[in-house]
């Protein structure tokens, strides 16, 4: 059964400015969710951060949407003290990506399997965290 998400409002997203959109978790929803952020990132002047979002929001809403039976998607982009965080929320708060670590590193030919390797190369930080009704994988760009 799919369930829906909330975006959580509280200290975090108080600390500066904060857009939050939510789509539905469907194939097209990686690249409506990764053009938002550019979108939120040039309009508020951090242009710079751009290419290295985009490629974070596709891997991060992309196994969301792969992993996970969740109905909705929710992303959230906080600018606060010169960084920007960008959260994704999904219903599945029991399921922890898994990091790459132990036996689940990709072969050299695998086609699949290394989103969170890529993000964890190009952002600055990175973890999930989790709720009973949600979690949050996010972000964080300087």
């Amino acid at each position: 059964m799919k369930t829906s998400v909330s975006i959580p409002t509280g200290p975090a997203a108080e600390q500066g400015l904060t857009y939050r959109m939510v789509a539905p978790s469907r194939p097209d929803t990686p690249r409506i969710a990764r053009d938002w952020v550019v979108s939120v990132l040039r309009g508020t002047g951090h242009p710079e951060l751009a290419d290295r979002a985009r490629l974070c929001t596709s891997e991060v809403v992309t196994n969301a949407h792969r992993h996970t039976d969740t109905r909705e998607i929710a992303v959230e982009v906080v600018l606060s003290g010169g960084r920007v965080t960008v959260s994704v929320y999904d219903s599945a708060a029991g399921h922890r990506p898994p990091d790459g670590g132990g036996g689940g590193r990709p072969g050299l030919l695998d086609t699949h399997g290394r989103g969170l390797a890529l993000v964890a190369a190009y952002a600055d930080g990175w973890d999930v965290s989790a709720r009973p009704d949600r979690k949050a994988v996010w972000f964080r760009l300087a």
